[in-house]
């Protein structure tokens, strides 16, 4: 029989193929318009405080700005290129450590703690860096007792203050590993466990392993409070008489905040979910790894980040807020799409800005979603109808020619408007109603027309 040669390399390919994950979803952002993108943060000029913002597409920094002031004393706007301290988004960059250090073979996630840090005192149960990271090992928070002691964070109390007050704990919040309680103890203890394991501090240890390989050159933890840092961002809170300064050079507890960069930066950060440039191995799946409690059930706390959904799509992210330095980055793995909002005033809220900035950019998958939910109903019994409709990917109640209520999608085939709760009903998979529930009518029900 003849024998068709190009069989075993046809088949081979295909193996190799199949080997990549698949791509993820190209979209176009033709339809954003500057302006719509300007209008978000209409609220933020030279008077006062600010964001600076940055959209990331495929790894690629495709917008970035800044609204409001850097410095209201000298009059220096945000810019793309300004410095802020971005809290608590901080610690997905502690938690790389602790994975980078674990791969060296310096650091056994899972080894008692007391190993490494001795001065940690004796719990019924050992906790364990794994823990750290996933916040489940029952540590009570630092910044909260050091609340209760009636110390603040100003330079007058130490590092070795702050470290204090976590030997000092005698009990934990809970057995480790049995609930997850967001505690920035872990975290500063990060910084500990570098210096002992590596003998260098939390930052030349990651600008060694990350911000150096990324090019990530205006990156640091801030554990020097008389360095100077270009292009540096003042932080403010409301007053009485206007904006008043609040960040007062008081954060060399690092770990579970303290990190200054830039959107530019930021970006190269993101852009390494996508392409790997760390000296971590399998950078996105490590980082994205979610931890599992003793009974096996995982919880939504990865590596310094959150894994959650917006509006039917997963998200990879965290938010910061310390002193004035309000921050959010949420991504959207499945279009590759990353969204940068770091702010300077206290009573901003940047993680409601993302989320207006998904609205725009991903408004053509929204407005995809929520066709099929879009039409008239009817309810016979009381003669009332009510159309739903989409505009500008959100989709919306019409009660009148001129009152209309946005509905917020929960999950599923739930959304809420105001003091209402909507259910849409199904057979063979389309839609034939929806049951609309408040505190004072109980169910009611429209048939689709």
């Amino acid at each position: 029989m003849h024998q068709n040669r190009s069989l075993p390399f046809l088949f081979a390919l295909l193996i190799s193929l199949s080997a990549f994950p698949a791509f993820a979803q190209q979209i176009s952002y033709d339809h954003v318009d500057s302006k719509d993108v300007h209008a978000i943060f209409m609220d933020y000029d030279e008077t006062t405080g600010g964001c600076v913002i940055g959209i990331a597409d495929h790894g690629e920094l495709i917008f970035s700005n800044g609204y409001g002031m850097a410095n209201l004393e000298y009059g220096i706007p945000l810019e793309s290129d300004s410095r802020l301290m971005i809290a608590s988004i901080s610690k997905q960059f502690a938690a790389a450590a602790m994975l980078m250090m674990e791969q060296e073979g310096v650091l056994d996630l899972d080894e008692n703690l007391q190993t490494y840090i001795p001065e940690i005192p004796d719990f019924d149960e050992p906790i364990t860096a794994r823990q750290l990271i996933h916040h489940t090992s029952g540590l009570r928070d630092l910044f909260s007792l050091l609340h209760l002691k009636d110390l603040g964070l100003d330079p007058t109390t130490t590092t070795e203050d702050a470290l204090e007050l976590i030997r000092n704990q005698q009990r934990l919040n809970f057995r480790p590993n049995t609930n997850h309680v967001y505690s920035n103890s872990g975290y500063v203890l990060m910084s500990v466990l570098t210096e002992n394991l590596t003998g260098m501090t939390l930052r030349e240890y990651t600008d060694k392993h990350f911000f150096k390989p990324l090019g990530m050159n205006a990156t640091h933890f801030h554990d020097d409070l008389e360095m100077i840092v270009p292009k540096r961002t003042d932080s403010y809170r409301p007053t009485d008489n206007g904006p008043g300064r609040f960040y007062r050079d008081n954060i060399d507890r690092v770990g579970a905040r303290g990190l200054f960069t830039t959107i530019e930066d930021f970006a190269l950060w993101d852009a390494n979910f996508i392409d790997n440039r760390t000296n971590l191995d399998q950078f996105t799946e490590r980082m994205t790894e979610k931890g599992v409690h003793n009974n096996g059930r995982s919880h939504s706390y990865a590596a310094g980040l959150r894994i959650g959904t917006y509006r039917g799509l997963e998200t990879v992210g965290h938010g910061g807020n310390y002193m004035g330095f309000r921050s959010s980055y949420m991504r959207f793995p499945e279009y590759e799409l990353g969204i940068m909002v770091f702010c300077n005033m206290s009573d901003i809220n940047p993680a409601a800005h993302a989320r207006q900035l998904a609205d725009l950019y991903l408004m053509e998958f929204f407005e995809e979603t929520f066709s099929e939910f879009a039409g008239r109903y009817r309810n016979e019994g009381f003669a009332r109808e009510y159309d739903l409709l989409i505009e500008d990917g959100d989709l919306y109640l019409k009660k009148s020619s001129r009152d209309k209520e946005r509905l917020i999608w929960q999950n599923g085939d739930l959304f809420s408007a105001g003091g209402w709760t909507l259910e849409f009903t199904r057979e063979d998979e389309s839609i034939t109603g929806f049951t609309v529930e408040t505190s004072r009518t109980g169910k009611i029900t429209f048939n689709r027309l």
